[in-house]
């Protein structure tokens, strides 16, 4: 749930205390912690917390010295010069680069003066999704010490009785598979039979045990209400309503479900045994009513069977030896697949079948096929056309959640991804339990007086399905204040025909348990506003109109604003002693995609998917001359960073998507100095670099000098490295060990070469990894051991990143010129764009050495003059403290 810690001394976390009301399933979570700094000099503290990624911020308050700093929600676009300035200054907060699945993390920093204390109070809403019969409601608890006064309670009240109240041990993110335990510590009390009550106090010794940094996991507690076989419950307060539906006693409705399997090469080695163990699982589990087929692709597809197979004994046994059989390799061709699918299953006749069937694609995919985004979805739209829900799994972290994502939002399926760990067979199986299990299909909701509807500005009131085990909500604002009775209608196909339920509600009437002053205040309007603003976001990533995507977030944003939501759309600024600064929020994947331009900028139509992108060095970068040259005139191509490095005395190279050569410029900087390289708060990464001086001179006089020293800093990882030693947190690793060291969700390993030279490599499993290549002194004419460090995956690094090397990933780089001078050299003419900003800058071809590999290779080499360039001035990129985040 949250970290508090600093550089350079941890301050004590004085208690932390977490209360959670959770009323008609809507959750409301309050987390207090007080942080004491004993000593006797001022210490930054830096206060996180790791919300479910259906949860909105809805207020954050400092106490310091008994005065209040709130939080101010404003939106994202107003609040971005400010988090521009506080980002060049390096005063913004970093985040952990590795954080636990499907969440968005808070933070902020605060400075905590010498013998004093402050107190954090953050609070947010998620609305509790039912999933496998129940709810489960999540607190991230993560404090990184011992505290002596901890705390949760969970105050659970429904309008239906609580059939079941549980709370498993403490769990990680890896599905065990196995029947959960009770949690020894939590007490659990049901005052009523509507209520109940959850107290989790563990004490130091209790903490101890667990861990010397005290406890840290997911504390879960599970319930669920009484179901009937009806139309649900509706509540009404201050004229807005809300439904909740999730009939009981429903059969499962037959299914004609086709299997699209990615057997490419990148699927080799565990994927692919992870595949067939969660196929295993799932052709074991298939209802005896239901049909299916195989498909397995890569450069090319193919079908098991040529139609169809009854999901009997037999079948079951034949699809089995099939999976067992499987085996990768060759490319991806995504769009082959999923139209060849669409075709099949729609060549399947209806006529002959009893009651209604349900026909579904379950696609799953590592990576991006030879096409482009936006040419599939189009592809897809055409052939589609009789609306078959397309489910979809992005596997692994180089796969292409943006594209999956966009393909369930547009067929009316689900997408999720799939984490790359020792679970993900049972994360496939699990995802496949939660689709499979349809009870209604074409579901539609009415809400009427007199037959005439009475409801303004409703959520989503059509579903293509309703699943066994979950639940379907609806609200809105009611029409007329006058209503004395709502009379609502449930419509949908189930297995033996049509549906209706209905329910006949009087919304003047109110529990009396329930009357008490601020049990109902807004409550039904907040999940109202909570439910649109959801939706609104979801409709977003699928809208292929820009326009109309912008009118989507627009009303999103006016929601997020009026109610007070942090969302995507909106920031947290946040008020502190003499400054204000930014709360910074890391969001899940898809509110990225709610926000995201229709076209990418970095998304080529040609492009040969994710699995190409690290190759960064073209043949022509070799020792060879160009293979050719322009006169005056010539483009030489545009894109966006694709990585680059720094080393040397410093020299810095970057390589541009589009552009044949590098970009190479250097830096003055003398010893002492500290660059700050990368810093980017929504990734979590800052890496800094500080400078050593040599014994060889410049023809200036001014002596050489070199990085002596990398440091990457997150709130829960520091690595140093220099060239004689690696520290991970402290522990000492060495250059010479071979094998790969694991921790914080971060790999690191380290390749040998000659002459002493080392490079090792760091990735931080965000879909960021970096090299950094030692050259030492020792058995060379080298007068000073150094390092050179470069960006070999940035694909996780965000739009908002700065340092030197950061900011090409959100600049536009365009060479939009080429000249040759009198001694034949070639002289390139650029262009950035970054928002509406333009800047130019020239540079002239010629050798220059590679970052890592040492070999010289031809680069557009910008003078002593790097204005245009790099953004701003270069003391910008300078910063006091090595450790500085």
């Amino acid at each position: 749930m949250q970290i508090v810690h600093s550089e350079t001394q941890n301050p004590r976390i004085y208690y932390m205390h977490i209360k959670s009301d959770v009323k008609f399933r809507f959750a409301t979570t309050l987390v207090t912690s007080k942080v004491a700094n004993s000593a006797k000099t001022p210490v930054e503290a830096h206060f996180e917390v790791t919300l479910p990624d259906a949860a909105f911020i809805t207020e954050f308050v400092m106490e310091i010295d008994g005065r209040m700093y709130p939080g101010e929600i404003n939106e994202k676009a107003k609040a971005k010069e400010k988090y521009d300035t506080a980002k060049k200054k390096g005063q913004s907060a970093g985040h952990v680069a590795q954080k636990p699945r499907h969440t968005n993390r808070f933070s902020v920093d605060v400075n905590v003066a010498a013998e004093s204390k402050v107190t954090f109070n953050l609070t947010y809403q998620e609305l509790l999704e039912r999933v496998y019969e129940q709810y489960e409601h999540i607190i991230y608890v993560d404090p990184g010490q011992i505290v002596e006064d901890f705390m949760i309670d969970v105050y659970i009240h429904e309008s239906r009785n609580i059939t079941k109240v549980s709370v498993p041990p403490l769990r990680n993110d890896i599905i065990s598979g196995t029947k959960e335990e009770k949690n020894a510590i939590a007490v659990i009390e049901r005052p009523t039979r509507k209520s109940a009550t959850v107290h989790y106090a563990p004490t130091a010794h209790d903490q101890k045990q667990m861990s010397d940094q005290g406890i840290s996991g997911l504390f879960v507690v599970e319930y669920d209400v009484q179901r009937k076989f009806d139309a649900g419950e509706v509540m009404v307060v201050d004229g807005y309503f809300v439904h909740f539906f999730a009939p009981e006693g429903m059969d499962p409705l037959p299914k004609d479900v086709l299997f699209i399997l990615d057997v490419s090469g990148s699927m080799g080695g565990t994927k692919i045994r992870q595949q067939k163990s969660a196929m295993i699982r799932i052709l074991k589990d298939l209802f005896e009513g239901d049909r299916f087929n195989i498909m397995l692709f890569n450069d090319k597809n193919r079908l098991w069977q040529q139609t169809l197979l009854s999901a009997n004994n037999k079948n079951k046994q034949k699809a089995l030896q099939y999976v067992k059989k499987m085996s990768e390799g060759g490319g991806t061709n995504i769009n082959g697949a999923i139209l060849s699918g669409i075709r099949f299953l729609n060549s399947i006749p209806s006529e002959g079948t009893t009651g209604n069937r349900r026909k579904i694609v379950v696609f799953l995919t590592d990576g991006l096929g030879s096409k482009g985004v936006d040419t599939v979805l189009y592809n897809i739209d055409r052939e589609n056309i009789k609306g078959l829900p397309i489910y979809s799994l992005a596997f692994g972290n180089n796969a292409d959640y943006e594209f999956v994502k966009k393909v369930a939002v547009k067929n009316k399926g689900v997408a999720r991804k799939i984490f790359e760990d020792s679970d993900a067979s049972l994360q496939i199986k699990g995802f496949y339990d939660e689709i499979s299990s349809s009870a209604l299909q074409n579901v539609t909701f009415e809400y009427l007086d007199k037959n005439t509807d009475v409801t303004e500005n409703a959520t989503k009131t059509n579903f293509d399905t309703f699943f066994n085990g979950k639940e379907l909500v609806i609200a809105g604002k009611l029409s007329d204040d006058n209503i004395q009775v709502l009379n609502l209608l449930v419509t949908g196909n189930g297995v033996h025909g049509n549906v209706e339920l209905e329910l006949e509600s009087d919304i003047q009437s109110r529990d009396p348990e329930l009357t008490k002053a601020g049990d109902f205040e807004k409550i039904t309007e907040r999940i109202w506003a909570y439910l649109t603003i959801k939706q609104l976001l979801e409709e977003a990533i699928g809208e292929t109109n820009e326009f109309e995507k912008e009118k989507l977030n627009d009303r999103a944003l006016a929601m997020s604003l009026k109610y007070k939501f942090v969302t995507p759309l909106t920031s947290m600024v946040v008020i502190k002693p003499d400054e204000r600064d930014l709360g910074d929020l890391e969001e899940n994947e898809d509110a990225r995609l709610a926000l995201s331009k229709v076209s990418s900028k970095k998304q080529s139509s040609s492009t040969s998917g994710n699995k190409n992108k690290n190759k960064k060095q073209t043949s022509s970068s070799s020792g060879n001359s160009p293979k050719q040259k322009w006169g005056g005139g010539g483009g030489g191509g545009v894109g966006y960073s694709q990585g680059g490095g720094g080393g040397g005395d410093p020299h810095f190279m970057l390589r541009i998507n589009g552009i044949e050569f590098p970009i190479c410029f250097d830096i003055d900087a003398r010893d002492g100095d500290v660059i700050r390289m990368l810093k980017d708060q929504i990734a979590g990464i800052t890496i800094n670099a500080g400078i050593v001086r040599s014994t060889m001179k410049k023809k200036d006089g001014e002596f050489k000098t070199f990085i002596g020293e990398i440091v990457i800093l997150a709130p829960a990882a520091r690595i140093d490295i220099k060239p004689d030693e690696i520290k991970f947190n402290g522990a000492v690793l060495s250059w010479n060990d071979a094998s790969v060291f694991e921790m914080e969700g971060i790999k690191i390993h380290v390749n040998g070469n000659v002459l002493h030279d080392k490079t090792v490599h760091i990735d931080f499993g965000n879909d960021i990894s970096i090299k950094i290549r030692r050259l030492m002194i020792e058995g060379t004419e080298r007068v000073v051991s150094y390092l050179n460090m470069y960006i070999d995956n940035e694909q996780g690094i965000s739009d908002m990143a700065g340092g030197i090397l950061g900011q090409f990933v959100h600049k536009k780089t365009t060479l939009f010129k080429i000249g040759v001078d009198k001694k034949g050299r070639q002289h390139g003419h650029f262009r950035e764009t970054e928002n509406i900003n333009k800047t130019h800058f020239n540079a002239i071809l010629h050798k220059k050495p590679d970052i890592i590999t040492g070999a010289m290779v031809w680069c557009w080499n910008v003078h002593k003059k790097t204005e245009g360039l790099l953004a701003g001035e270069i003391k910008d990129y300078f910063i006091s403290d090595i450790a500085s985040t």
